[in-house]
């Protein structure tokens, strides 16, 4: 969700948090062993420029004007806000001494600073939820693949990382929740190296993604309860719209820094195939009802009607005449 991303943390105070901006941390060779909040913000600015696509996504972000910094989002990610071009890294209530102190820790604001640098790369090149006219089953769709991309583009950039020389980060993967898709790359990748470079191995991690339920449906709360906010915030009885993705849609979001499109020829799939479209949480599905529902509906004293002016002909002195929000 365009700005959301960070486990629901839209609302967070931004004043909580110092920030730094990127082309003051876009400096180092990742070695040192950092001690303040600074510090460790440039300690991971400074390796992810031993990866080439991490490189990119930094510098991306660096020259558009977006700054770091860390806060305890008690989310283990973190919080992007395009607005004031920020991000907040998750602190996992440790501060900085702690976090430079400990192997662990260090590779998780890694990570979800390789997280967040590719959302912020999506921000340009995906239209905001209301804007982009899609229906809000499809916001779904796309949403999820935003995701899916986001976790694909940090094996990739960790996979980079190990390759020159830093195997504690790759490690780190395998043991986190996106270990199953960095597994999948690296078994695709020992049956045909070359998939490296044609993007086939990450197209296969992308879809392991989708293998695990959580993931999926923990996305799709997070956007339903995006999609609510909006709704509850306009006057528009719809202020999405109806149309439906193509499948370019989806293969877009998967384009590399170096112009590499993984999921080239894919996007209808994606679109259309169950095991990447299917709903299966019963609170999503009840929750994404009753949001078309709210869509749909005008209450006229305590009322339902589909047909606004239907309402006001059955109810013609009626004050107000309002959705069912």
């Amino acid at each position: 969700m365009t700005g959301l991303n960070g486990c629901g943390m839209q609302n967070f105070d931004l004043t909580k948090a110092d920030g730094f901006p990127l082309l003051d941390l876009y400096r180092g060779d990742g070695d040192s062993f950092p001690d303040t909040a600074h510090e460790v913000l440039a300690w991971a600015a400074g390796l992810l420029t031993q990866s080439p696509a991490g490189a990119a996504l930094l510098r991306h972000a660096a020259e558009s004007g977006w700054s770091a910094g860390l806060a305890d989002l008690h989310n283990g990610g973190y919080f992007i806000n395009p607005e004031s071009r920020r991000i907040l890294l998750d602190s996992f209530s440790l501060d900085a001494s702690a976090l430079g102190n400990s192997l662990y820790f260090r590779n998780g604001i890694l990570t979800g600073f390789i997280r967040a640098l590719r959302d912020i790369w999506h921000e340009g090149r995906v239209s905001a939820t209301e804007e982009s006219g899609f229906a809000p089953e499809y916001i779904l769709m796309i949403e999820r693949a935003r995701a899916a991309d986001c976790d694909t583009a940090t094996v990739l950039v960790c996979w980079e990382l190990r390759g020159a020389g830093f195997p504690d980060v790759w490690r780190h993967v395998l043991g986190e929740t996106e270990g199953d898709m960095a597994i999948v790359f690296t078994r695709y990748l020992e049956r045909d190296p070359g998939a490296l470079f044609d993007g086939a191995a990450l197209a296969y991690a992308f879809r392991q993604w989708y293998a695990d339920s959580s993931r999926v449906d923990g996305c799709d709360h997070e956007t339903l309860e995006s999609l609510d906010g909006i709704l509850s915030g306009t006057d528009s009885r719809n202020p999405f719209g109806r149309a439906m993705p193509a499948g370019t849609d989806v293969e877009s979001l998967s384009v590399l820094p170096d112009g590499i499109c993984y999921l080239a020829g894919l996007g209808e799939t994606v679109l259309r195939d169950p095991f990447f479209a299917g709903m299966n949480d019963p609170v999503n599905q009840t929750h994404l009802f009753h949001l078309i529902y709210d869509m749909e509906v005008t209450m006229v004293n305590n009322v339902p009607f589909r047909d606004s002016a239907l309402a006001r002909r059955i109810f013609p002195g009626a004050d107000i005449i309002k959705t069912w929000r």
